[in-house]
């Protein structure tokens, strides 16, 4: 009997952290507002362009926002985003911080060391800390871009993914 009960505490021990099966698709093309897998953007700093989601850090007080559709999601659900992105001043570019769920950082502090060339990246969300994403209820943006100590530098990001196998992504 005991034994038993061990093996069911196990399996529901199992099944609370078993991760999602399936990616989330924030966008593998930003081509309208409120596309794929994302609400908006929203904010005086972005614009889309070609199907790249571009943010420009030379407005005044700039900032964007984009909101998964998904506002079910648990921050346990993935372990990893992977994300196209380049930038037209990689220096200047590497001052502007980058909100994922609760977790606000410069590019650098997230690992990401910006080119002029996409390139793709993954984040392990897990190893950053992440405790949520954001919806209505808790008050946070799934991802968001601030102006920061940048000056007139542009992010283009080419695509977004939520996964646990980073390595489908990764060329």
């Amino acid at each position: 009997m005991k034994r038993y009960i061990l093996g069911i505490l196990i399996m529901l021990l199992l099944f609370t952290f078993v991760f999602a099966d399936d990616d989330f698709i924030v966008a593998t093309k930003f081509e309208e507002q409120n596309g794929e897998g994302y609400w908006g953007p929203y904010g005086p700093a972005y614009k889309l362009e070609k199907g790249l989601l571009v943010f420009d850090s030379s407005i005044e007080n700039a900032w964007m926002t984009l909101n998964f559709k998904d506002d079910f999601m648990e921050a346990e659900d993935y372990r990893y985003v992977v994300i196209t992105i380049k930038a037209d001043d990689p220096k200047d570019a590497q001052n502007i911080v980058m909100t994922l769920g609760n977790l606000k950082k410069t590019f650098t502090d997230w690992g990401i060391t910006l080119s002029t060339e996409f390139k793709t990246y993954v984040i392990d969300l897990f190893a950053h800390g992440l405790k949520n994403w954001g919806d209505g209820t808790k008050a946070e943006p799934d991802l968001a871009f601030n102006k920061a100590g940048a000056v007139k530098a542009k992010i283009y990001v080419k695509s977004m993914i939520l996964t646990n196998n980073p390595e489908k992504y990764v060329k």
